[in-house]
């Protein structure tokens, strides 16, 4: 699961100050998981231990998207993880990527040509509770927003389903994201062992797709543990950042036992 910010198209920014009046941090401000957060914290001059008493004061109960080194310094100071994720980018060559799918059994369309609930029994079959994105209680409204665009934005036409005699075994979803760009949101494939493989090449064909149509280059989130990441170096991505979502404590109550995975979209 690629997913990132529900609100990934706020470009509010707030900020951050100690006791002293000193800029401490900037953020750009979004909710995630029903809780407001301060997406993509960035640091002013002080090190993320000097700074952490000022966020922890002004943003209690938030959600803090940082860098895993802030991340972890929050985590240290009672926060809660909600997603460690990586980012990784590929550029695209329509030179080289993609010849056509050439699998016979399995037939692929446009994801557009079949609606979301088409998709729900595979995608949640996907991602067990014992999955790094995997949750006791899949909500198939984290579907619907990549689906319909009001996640990242629009779907582009790499976008794909692949289907078994007529029913969705697998797709990729890549949106037109205006903070991210092309961003690959999903990849998911029903965990029969009989589509063993098929995500990785659903996701090459994407990649030609893609290429040919000109974009020229695409990215993806892929969380701490996922055995994905393998599959996505494999087809020439190239880690980035390494980023933590972190519950700050205080603010409303905790929910015992609360949900630790988050099936928004990351940044």
């Amino acid at each position: 699961m690629n997913l990132m910010t529900t609100d990934e198209s706020v470009r509010t920014r707030g900020t951050v100050f100690d006791r002293d009046g000193t800029l401490v941090a900037d953020y750009r401000l979004g909710n995630r998981s029903g809780r407001p957060a301060a997406l993509d914290l960035r640091l002013h001059r002080l090190p993320a231990e000097a700074a952490a008493p000022a966020i922890l004061t002004a943003l209690p109960g938030w959600v803090v998207s940082a860098r895993a080194d802030t991340g972890a310094v929050l985590l240290a100071s009672g926060g809660r993880l909600l997603r460690h994720l990586h980012r990784y980018a590929r550029e695209l060559d329509p030179q080289a990527d993609g010849d056509g799918w050439a699998d016979p059994r399995i037939e692929v369309r446009p994801v557009t040509s079949v609606p979301p609930s088409a998709l729900y029994d595979s995608w949640i079959a996907a991602y067990p509770p014992e999955h790094p994105d995997g949750t006791a209680h899949p909500n198939p409204e984290d579907l619907d927003v990549l689906y319909h665009g009001s996640a990242l934005g629009p779907l582009l036409d790499a976008s794909v389903v692949a289907l078994d005699r007529g029913r969705a075994v697998a797709a990729v979803l890549v949106n037109d994201a205006e903070l991210l760009g092309p961003w690959i949101s999903e990849v998911f494939r029903d965990p029969d062992p009989a589509y063993a493989g098929l995500g990785a090449r659903l996701l090459r064909h994407t990649l030609g797709l893609a290429a040919r149509a000109g974009v020229p280059s695409i990215g993806l989130a892929v969380t701490e543990g996922n055995p994905a990441r393998t599959v996505y170096e494999r087809l020439g991505f190239r880690p980035g950042e390494s980023l933590m979502h972190v519950v700050l404590p205080g603010g409303e109550r905790e929910t015992p036992g609360g949900g630790a995975v988050d099936t928004s979209i990351e940044t």
